[in-house]
């Protein structure tokens, strides 16, 4: 171009707060006490003139007093950006992770099939685990409050957050595990269905609320494999194997809009201009007007074209070939424009940001870049401050920076608007997966090898020094 009703509540979360007072726990004092033990090790929080009498002694207090403090500050200042570690350590990587629904809950979905939701206090929710080997997370839902795990073999999980009721199986064709091959998922606009591009010729509808497919259309000739995101559930398109775009009106059947050369391999549609974009392994990429029922525009390129993205602001969609520079579409002036990268750049993650002004990409695993669509012009190249590579960044438009994180275990802050370095915020020993910031630019969860996540408010001014965590 960024799948049953049985489920258990239990605290999966340690706050700074409580590792701070097991920390300072020491022999067989009552909670709250605040009597010295041997060494000068306290058990109980401090009340303002203790703390102030201790913080007077300076180089007086005993290493045991000045841990109570380093604590003690460790936790005020977790406070002000209300820095949480997030459920237990896992022994399956991760599918996805990131946030869900309205609320922006954080959420982590394992391979294994383990799903797991956490409230704003940190209490975690283990959701119905029944689909193994999850290779990637969908969301779904007019307020995208719907996580689907999925599962190129077949067998998915959907599990509905705002009604724990709704945790439902998806087997396509009716399939028993891992049967079915699955090529590709499309999220339905504003609703709680998902299309499915399956062997035999296939594309599927479901219903994610009960787990049934609610209409289906087989194709005798070609084999689907693209769905079209965000499709409608009575106008779904999609792309084959053969090349062909095709629309699907379960009322009516499908019908043939246009074709590329070679396998399709990415669609998008462009809000309110009615348009379809698709990308081929023939190195084409076609415009298609559904209003005047023709193709306005192709273009063609040396290497495959894999991803599509469309702007939020609909005026230009990027295009990323497999090696070598982006190139991205003006609407407006119906043009083209190469953005310069060495020819053997790999660049993936592409997304835009101000809605839509700007367009970041990863150059293979140690540079982000940052162009300016209407300057057509590179803002910034921006690599780790403090070595390693990069596993992931995301970006929040409210406050204006990225946050990346790196191989060094760091999150760096760095200026949207500018690509400088503003800080390393969060540093662990434990490696990174990678970071993604809430809907709204507020919050961030990082996800950690073991299976954690961390989680903390986003804030352009804090902290105002690494904040070490475990």
């Amino acid at each position: 171009s960024p799948w049953g009703t049985i489920f258990m509540t239990r605290t999966g979360i340690s706050t700074l707060t409580a590792v701070a007072t097991v920390m300072m726990l020491s022999g067989c004092a009552s909670p709250g006490s605040s009597i010295p033990q041997a060494g000068k090790t306290y058990t109980g929080p401090l009340s303002a003139d203790a703390e102030a009498k201790l913080r007077a002694k300076g180089f007086g207090m005993s290493d045991a007093e000045r841990d109570k403090l380093e604590n003690i500050d460790r936790t005020r200042l977790a406070a002000q950006f209300d820095f949480q570690k997030l459920g237990q350590p896992v022994e399956s990587p991760f599918a996805g992770f990131g946030f869900v629904g309205a609320e922006n809950m954080p959420y982590a979905v394992y391979r294994n099939g383990k799903a797991v939701t956490f409230t704003p206090e940190g209490t975690d929710t283990e959701l119905e685990q029944v689909a193994p080997r999850l290779n990637g997370v969908v969301l779904a839902g007019e307020e995208h409050e719907r996580i689907v795990g999925e599962s190129p073999r077949g067998t998915m999980m959907s599990w509905n957050t705002k009604d724990l009721s709704q945790q439902v199986v998806l087997r396509p064709q009716n399939s028993t595990f891992g049967l079915t091959n699955v090529f590709d998922v499309g999220t339905i606009e504003n609703s709680p269905y998902l299309a499915m591009a399956v062997e035999g010729g296939r594309v599927e509808l479901w219903d994610l609320a009960a787990g049934e497919m609610v209409e289906f259309t087989e194709n005798k000739v070609s084999q689907p494999r693209q769905i079209m995101d965000g499709s409608a559930y009575d106008d779904v398109i999609y792309g084959t194997n053969r090349g062909e775009i095709e629309e699907w009106k379960p009322a009516v059947d499908s019908t043939k809009l246009y074709a590329h050369a070679g396998p399709v391999l990415d669609i998008v549609s462009v809000g309110g201009r009615d348009l379809i974009v698709s990308s081929a392994k023939d190195g084409t990429v076609t415009i298609y007007d559904r209003k005047k029922g023709e193709i306005v525009h192709t273009l063609e390129f040396d290497t495959v074209v894999y991803n599509l993205v469309v702007a939020p602001n609909n005026r230009y969609a990027a295009i990323f070939q497999t090696f070598g520079s982006p190139y991205y579409i003006d609407f407006d002036a119906m043009e083209s424009r190469r953005l310069y990268v060495g020819s053997g750049a790999h660049m993936t993650q592409g997304r835009f940001a101000k809605d839509g002004t700007l367009l970041l990409a990863r150059e293979n695993n140690d540079m982000i870049r940052v162009w300016s669509m209407e300057r057509n012009s590179l803002v910034a190249r921006i690599s780790p401050e403090q070595g390693g590579n990069i596993v992931g960044f995301d970006v929040s438009d409210a406050l204006g920076l990225i946050a990346v994180a790196t191989t060094e275990g760091n999150v760096e802050y760095w200026n949207l608007d500018t690509g400088r370095y503003i800080r390393t915020a969060f540093h662990t020993d434990t490696p990174l997966i990678g970071v993604e910031i809430s809907p709204d630019g507020t919050r961030a969860v990082v996800a950690q090898a073991d299976g954690q996540l961390a989680r903390w408010r986003v804030m352009a001014d804090k902290p105002e020094k690494t904040f070490m965590f475990e």
